[in-house]
């Protein structure tokens, strides 16, 4: 492989402030470096060579003279001499597109087309190979790449001859395409955390210095360390644990679990009842998989926020010392306790042994154009990846979701576990071809384990209207009732409280902030805990894994798995004989789009099935909702967006489009900040003073709730809520947020029918 000399004119890849150019980074030193570092890190998944390529051509338009000029100005700016003030508004240069025509033509066809992509897209993110709106076609690759359209500084250039590229995998028949743009994301990744890495050494040594310090061997923990605390905490529990049948069951599952860590890489499904350790018994299995086979990190999806920081801290609180530097949380409800410095830089990459993250941050980053989504994901090659409740993957987005999935069991070398409470929804079949072949089941049998974790019996009572359904609620001494929205929650809780003794009854929803639901949990658990009166009204946020146990829950119409999870909150440690969940059709029906076509899916399944829990009818459920809806497998065309022409001998990667269409939260919202708390309220009123300037998000996160844009506009309109410089929405009539129920429609004055589900 040949490269530019550069030492007949010194060029230069970064400046220092205060410092003068003779301190500056040397291009030939920056190109040499990330070219090391994108090569290590694509060696994961086979492409060695593709990265060190990537790295050692990214920054070749930084050898024109507009662009030294630039770098010159910028260091004037700072106190380096020689250089006059009125050159220091200059635009900035193009550096990207020189090093993509090079390696495009040097590689030819194909390879030269996916290198050109990561070259091209390293500032800007991943381009689209064409455009036919002319308002986007000057930043698309093939716009870029013609000479006779797009015009660059010019440099002088050697001939550059690469070695002969091959794929690392084997293409496989009608996904060639999505093959192509995944393999093209992961390269990227490369080229991103390398460069962003590298550069870091040279402009913020400091924050290098941390990083630096976690990647040591005495830095974050190895995956053998996490898995000897896990199994010394493991132990320590089960001695402790009281001799009932669920927490026998529990064992059975774990031991079950450490068993199968031996198999050979791949899919797997994790198939336990609600209560049955499913949380720790994945990890477990994770863990001993990991390391048997030489696997490299463990990735926790979790499918919804209520739930992930209750998972995280169960994970904390069994790694014990080890989950300062082990355990990354990368997600928008972040304490900030748990906010650390060691998370900080571990979000930014994912370089840690166990990453704790949401589905959306996974599957929206495998599918992501830009670049920071993209910089972590060359860390998921050769990674145990569990998915927490798989079956929540949107219908519409199954297609592309299971391809990358597969993608990165066939050819990036990594273990996925399907965990789920129900029975697995997405395996291959007949009526499901675009299911994953060849899962094994961890649990071959879980038969015998649902019927002796079984505590629960499910009835159904019809139709139920509030006041009817305030009453039931009202008479029971510990209950838990689940609806469909957020405005039936809120309506509904001022029923059942006006029948109730004062702090008898709390509201769970959404249009409270993540610290006041943290609050309002920890408040219902003590009062579960010392038995005394406690009846929720809360919406499904509560289904999926909070660790809750009422002896009664009511469950508003819903699919079987909404069922199954909200019946295990109902009994969930044992200690009745069987509790009762009530299935009732509510005054109003849920929302439209997914949660009414499973909710009448589910009520033209009772009325053949018995018992909804039972694992015939959550097979009959799925397949009427997942498995025979081919047309929606693929709602918004994410795999037409990746395609080849045959003609031009060209893949046709959208990559924009792309992650445009691939969106698993359609609902377009905007967080406000709610000074509920005393750090919330400092943190507003600094904004509103002029204290600071700017508030970090995950400082927000805990203090913001997300409300629809016609909401905001009329809360704006009010006089309610006031826009900060920074962007952020802060909540200026405090009257309007309840300690009850949040954000209070029926007290703001506004349109009820606006504030969404």
């Amino acid at each position: 492989m040949t490269t530019p000399n550069l030492s007949s004119s010194e060029r230069y890849a970064h400046t220092l402030v205060d410092h003068p150019s003779s301190d500056w980074e040397p291009l030939g030193a920056h190109l040499e470096k990330v070219a090391r570092s994108a090569s290590t890190f694509a060696e994961a998944f086979g492409a060695r060579q593709w990265g060190e390529i990537l790295g050692r051509y990214h920054d070749l338009g930084k050898l024109s003279e507009e662009f030294q000029l630039y770098l010159r100005n910028a260091g004037a700016a700072s106190g380096d001499a020689g250089v006059e003030s009125e050159d220091l508004h200059q635009v900035r240069v193009d550096h990207s597109t020189l090093g993509a025509r090079v390696v495009a033509e040097a590689a030819g066809k194909v390879p030269g087309q996916l290198l050109a992509f990561c070259i091209a897209g390293h500032h800007t993110g991943l381009p689209d190979e064409t455009s036919a709106d002319d308002a986007t076609q000057r930043s698309t690759l093939r716009y870029k790449l013609d000479q006779a359209k797009y015009c660059i500084p010019t440099v002088a250039t050697p001939a550059v001859v690469l070695p002969t590229l091959r794929l690392p995998f084997k293409e496989r028949k009608g996904e060639a395409p999505f093959q192509l743009a995944f393999f093209t994301r992961m390269l990227f990744s490369c080229l991103i955390d390398a460069d962003r890495t590298r550069t870091e050494e040279f402009c913020d040594p400091e924050k290098a210095l941390e990083r630096g310090g976690l990647c040591a061997e005495d830095g974050r923990p190895s995956l053998a360390s996490l898995k000897n605390q896990l199994d010394a905490s493991l132990l320590e529990k089960e001695k402790k644990a009281e001799p009932t049948e669920v927490n026998r069951q529990r064992t059975v599952a774990l031991g079950r679990c450490r068993e199968a860590a031996d198999l050979q890489p791949g899919f797997f499904s994790l198939n336990v009842p609600t209560g049955g350790g499913k949380t720790l018994s994945s990890l477990a299995f994770a863990l001993d998989h990991a390391l048997i086979h030489n696997l490299r990190r463990v990735v926790v999806a979790i499918p919804f926020t209520s739930i992930i920081e209750q998972t995280a801290d169960v994970y904390r609180a069994a790694l014990g010392l080890f989950a300062e530097a082990g355990l990354v949380e990368h997600h928008t409800n972040l304490q900030p306790k748990h906010d650390t410095r060691s998370n900080q830089l571990g979000t930014e990459n994912w370089d840690a042994p166990l990453v704790v993250t949401t589905n959306v941050q996974l599957f929206e980053s495998l599918f992501a154009y830009r670049t920071t989504p993209c910089r972590k994901l060359h860390n998921l090659a050769r990674s145990v990846i569990v998915l927490d409740e798989a079956q929540t993957i949107p219908v519409e987005l199954l297609k592309p979701a299971l391809a990358a999935l597969r993608e990165l069991v066939l050819n990036y070398g990594c273990s996925i576990v399907l965990c789920t409470a129900t029975q697995p929804a997405l395996e291959h079949r007949n009526e499901f071809e675009i299911g994953l072949e060849g899962v094994r089941r961890i649990i071959p049998d879980a038969a015998p384990l649902f019927h002796a974790l079984k505590r629960v019996e499910v009835r159904t009572l019809g139709k139920l209207p509030d006041n009817e359904l305030a009453l039931l609620l009202a008479k029971e001494k510990a209950a838990l009732c689940i609806v469909n929205t957020r405005k039936h929650a809120s309506r509904l809780f001022d029923k059942v409280a006006a029948l109730s003794e004062f702090g008898d009854c709390f509201h769970l929803s959404t249009w409270m902030c993540g610290a006041h639901r943290r609050t309002v949990l920890k408040l219902i658990r003590a009062r579960l805990n010392r038995k005394l009166p406690c009846r929720v009204v809360s919406t499904q946020l509560v289904e999926a894994g909070v660790d809750l146990d009422f002896p009664v829950v009511y469950r508003a119409e819903a699919g079987f798995d909404s069922i199954a999870q909200a019946s295990g909150r109902c009994n969930r440690e044992g200690l009745l004989a069987l509790g009762v969940t009530y299935v009732f059709e509510a005054e109003e029906k849920p929302p439209a789009g997914l949660l009414r076509a499973a909710a009448e899916a589910g009520k033209e399944l009772l009325s053949k099935y018995r018992d909804p829990l039972a694992p015939e009818a959550i097979e009959a459920y799925f397949r009427l909702l997942y498995w025979i809806r081919k047309d929606s497998w693929d709602k918004h065309k994410v795999m037409e967006k990746m395609g080849f022409d045959h003609a031009r001998g060209r893949a046709l990667l959208q990559f924009r489009e792309v992650a445009c269409a691939f969106r698993m939260i359609e609902d377009d919202q905007i967080p406000v900040l709610i000074p509920c708390y005393k750090r919330a309220a400092i943190l507003l009123d600094s904004l509103m003073t002029g204290g600071v300037p700017f508030v970090p998000q995950r400082a927000l996160q805990p203090y913001l709730v997300s409300v629809r844009k016609e909401v905001l506009r009329q809360m704006n309109d009010r006089g309610f809520v006031l826009e900060h410089e920074s962007g952020v929405w802060l909540l200026l009539n405090r009257s309007i947020y309840s300690g009850n129920k949040g954000l209070d429609p029926a007290s703001s004055r506004l349109d009820e029918s606006l504030w969404g589900v």
